[in-house]
């Protein structure tokens, strides 16, 4: 383990000397390779991608002595499971050797192995041919590393698709070559290095009556702990100084004999032999008054909703005064509604004496605001017969971006009308977008507050990334509230450079900083500092934003099981890691669907609509997420219009009127509506009738990448690569039929399907048209104002593999039934005479109206 001196500076972060990037041979690049985990539950540093299925074996490695984690699924079971560790610094070109040892037992998998990937998962070298049973077997293979981002990589043992088990122990990352030596970095100089990190309370809310701050020490020093103790003074000397040993990880500051007001706290550990300081630091503190509260009149709805206020309103003009109290700071819902007569202007209110604007919602009035904890005064004018006020504390509601269209325009426009008629009913705050002339000025008139976005790459300096930050637009134009740092990864270690910047940015205005992070907290060092600096920030109304872009499961158990661990298992560890975190933490779900641009609706088969309500449902209901901060939406201009309406609707019912149920089995609407079977032809032309006008004209095919290149299914894996060819014949047309079961008359469904040219798609071919390829729908009564064929004519994508590929057709009809089955026939009557086109994606789902 190395060990190093320290540069030291007083300020809100510390600035080391970091060890030099070469490494010796032999070295083992990864951390804790031996998977050690004293006093935690699985080896830090790791992350493992389901807590029931990534085990740890403490004693159950080689030897029956040492540490190892075991990956174990069922046949079946459509398990993607690993244990990865990200963020290393490597060279590429350099040569490698990575090698552990193995244990199978019953094992199949149709891809599995441990590998060094590189960013974003596009390359991968490594073990991988493993025998179905052996015993602890040590593998080794030499490489020459390929290209990655920003050089950073990460190892990784997979399995999909996984029965069986595959169980690792002892890996290790070395450098061969003269340039993968000198290029290389282990990632122990960030994790040793001394740090002392807020735990809690938030630095600005230390309360009066309870004066004590809990910190954290991480990292090594150059002798033993018994050798230093802490010296701990606020500037000024209004109280004495506290001296506390430094043997003890958790340090409590007592803070009796503070006024309220702000100091700052100031933290040396010395050497007790001499003095001599070998780290300090200082953060700004706040002591506030927080008096105890009387909640006996709150009834918590769910775990995001909690009622403050529900009374009958006189039917009088005069003003009827009422008081409510918040818990903590945070948003509240005011809602007057009821009676025979809908309310009009008349109907006013003020919040705390100032005028609260109530605006017209499904025959009610209504208003969002953002107040601080404690008693509030509202008062109501003009009330009707019948009547009813609410107030409701609500989280905080995200939407990422307002006022964009849709990059699919046949949906329409999502302007500011469109925001007024399906989004404003469930929404705080606004990110990036634009609100144009009179829409910013509405905006700040119902309270919302609205950030810019700030891109943090490169993150490769604290202090260039700090400069950036104080002259971006969030933090000097008079219409942003603040930004968010877009994004952060917790499985790169130069997350400790966003760190550094954000605990010195000076913030005047005390301007909003939210910060968008992808993935778990790993590393307790790094991690903590980090998440403590992103809550702490703008005087503790810093957020941290997980992305929770979920990916659909074959059914809905196996999605329950995948949103326990890809969400509440988060929070989990958010909260393991820094006490509280929830009242800093956002979940931001992805809504968009929208197929060939970005989508996660992956699956035919699937209904998002459901699988999303599935998401804020697990977050309204379980208690790990109970005074959770923030949720809400990234992606709202690359969802369909259905989705872009329903999204909002979802956050109206659990994160405004707080309920528990389902919102998708109020209309009938199912996970896999098993309407139409085998949409992608993933089981070549299973359920499908086929009559080819010639022998071979339908074929089912596979095309590696076509999912993912031309069709935009993002994080899909294989999805959409598997499709139906039709070759057009010069004597007639193919058909392709199936029969859809199950309608209910009179419902609204949607018909969704891709079509493109084969050889168009093979040799990457930009030559964008409407394909051959029809649908007859015989008794549907079609909806034209809603279905469209879009023409994908983009020549670049959102992503690299999006750019210089073939595209696709998109075509979407929205119908009303008109008896329990409807046939569906494709041809291929339009195309020209020898060409092949491909179908797939043959979705049908029920529609929101």
């Amino acid at each position: 383990m190395r060990r190093f001196m320290l540069a030291v500076v007083v300020g809100t972060a510390l600035i080391v000397c970091r060890a030099g990037a070469a490494v010796a041979e032999g070295e083992n690049l990864l951390i804790n390779g031996t998977f050690e985990a004293e006093q935690v539950e699985f080896p830090e540093f790791w992350t493992q991608s389901s807590v029931k299925q990534v085990r740890f074996l403490r004693t159950g490695g080689p030897e029956g002595k040492k540490a190892a984690v075991v990956l174990a699924g069922e046949a079946g079971g459509g398990d993607e499971l690993s244990v990865r560790q990200q963020g290393l610094r490597l060279v590429p070109g350099g040569t490698y050797r990575l090698s552990a040892s193995i244990r199978t037992k019953g094992f199949k998998s149709r891809h599995a192995g441990l590998i060094v990937h590189n960013s974003g998962w596009h390359r991968e070298a490594g073990i991988k041919r493993l025998p179905a049973d052996s015993e602890w077997t040590r593998h080794q293979v030499d490489f020459t590393l390929f290209p990655s981002d920003n050089n950073e990589y990460g190892v990784a043992c997979f399995a999909l698709d996984l029965s069986g088990e595959l169980a690792v122990a002892d890996v290790r990352l070395e450098a061969l070559s003269a340039d993968a030596l000198a290029g290389s970095s282990s990632q122990m100089a960030w994790v040793n290095e001394p740090r002392l990190v807020p735990l809690e309370p938030l630095l600005s809310q230390i309360p009066r009556q309870r004066p004590e701050l809990a910190l954290a020490f991480y990292g090594v020093l150059p002798e033993a702990a018994e050798a230093y103790e802490w010296e701990m003074d606020v500037e000024g000397r209004p109280i004495p100084v506290q001296r506390l040993a430094a043997t003890a990880k958790r340090l409590r500051v007592p803070l009796a004999g503070l006024a309220c007001g702000d100091y700052r706290l100031r933290a040396s550990l010395r050497r007790k032999q001499d003095g001599a300081a070998v780290l300090e630091t200082a953060f700004p503190i706040s002591v506030v008054d927080r008096p105890a509260l009387d909640l006996s009149g709150i009834k918590p709805l769910n775990t995001l909703v909690t009622e403050l206020l529900e009374r009958p309103l006189a039917p009088e003009p005069a003003p009827q005064r009422f008081t409510f109290v918040r818990p903590r700071d945070g948003w509240v819902f005011v809602s007057v509604a009821g009676g025979a007569e809908p309310p009009v202007a008349e109907v006013t209110a003020t919040l705390d004496g100032g005028v609260l604007p109530l605006w017209p919602q499904g025959g009610g009035r209504e208003a969002f605001r953002l107040v601080a904890r404690g008693a509030h005064q509202l008062t109501v004018s003009g009330a009707r017969p019948g009547m009813r006020l609410r107030v409701n504390a609500i989280p905080e509601i995200f939407n990422y971006p307002p006022c964009v269209n849709p990059v699919v325009p046949e949906n329409g426009t999502y302007d500011w009308a469109f925001m007024k008629r399906h989004v404003l009913q469930a929404v705080t705050t606004l990110n990036g977008g634009n609100l144009p002339d009179e829409a910013l000025s509405k905006a700040k008139a119902r309270g919302l507050l609205w950030l810019a976005n700030f891109n943090v790459a490169p993150a490769d300096d604290p202090l260039g990334l700090r400069t950036r930050m104080a002259a971006h637009a969030g933090m000097t134009q008079p219409r942003y509230d603040g930004f968010t740092s877009d994004e952060l990864f917790f499985g790169r270690t130069t997350i400790d450079h966003y760190t550094r910047a954000l605990w010195g940015l000076a913030n005047p205005e005390n301007r909003r900083i939210y910060t968008w992070i992808v993935g778990k907290p790993g590393i307790a060092s790094l991690h903590t500092d980090f998440m403590s600096a992103c809550l702490n920030a703008s005087r503790g109304r810093g957020r941290l934003l997980y992305e929770a872009y979920c990916h659909p499961q074959e059914d809905e158990r196996a999605a329950a099981a995948y949103l326990d661990n890809m969400i509440a298992e988060t929070l989990r560890r958010f909260n393991a890691y820094l006490p509280g975190a929830n009242a800093g933490s956002g979940v931001i779900f992805g809504n968009f669907n929208q197929l060939p641009v970005l989508s996660l609706e992956h699956n035919p088969a699937v209904d998002y609509k459901v699988f999303l309500d599935m998401q804020v449902n697990l977050v309204a209901n379980d208690p790990v997420f109970e005074g959770l901060a923030t949720v809400g939406y990234w992606g709202t201009y690359y969802g369909d219009e259905e989705m872009a309406r329903w999204s909002f609707e979802l956050m109206r019912h659990y994160a405004v009127e707080g309920h528990r149920e389902r919102l998708s089995e109020r209309y009938g609407f199912r996970y896999r509506p098993e309407l139409v079977v085998n949409g992608d032809f993933a089981d070549g032309l299973a359920g499908w009738e086929v009559a080819p006008a010639a022998e071979g004209a339908v074929r089912a095919g596979t095309l590696a990448g076509y999912g993912k290149n031309s069709q935009g299914r993002w994080g899909a894996g294989k999805a959409g690569d598997t499709f139906c060819l039709l070759t057009r014949q010069q004597g007639g047309a193919s058909r392709v039929s199936q029969t859809a079961r199950g309608l209910t008359p009179g419902q609204s469904y949607c018909l969704q399907f891709v079509t493109a040219d084969h050889a168009d798609i093979v040799e990457k071919r930009f030559s964008p048209r409407r394909y051959g390829i029809e649908v007859e729908m015989a008794g549907a009564e079609r909806n034209a104002a809603r279905s469209f064929v879009h023409v994908d004519r983009r020549k670049g994508g959102r992503y690299a593999h999006n750019d210089n590929v073939a595209k696709v057709n998109l075509h979407r009809i929205v119908f009303r039934a008109t008896a329990p089955t409807l046939t569906l026939v494709f041809h291929d009557t339009p195309a020209r005479p020898g060409e092949t086109l491909m179908l797939n994606f043959v979705q049908m789902k029920p529609y929101r109206e």
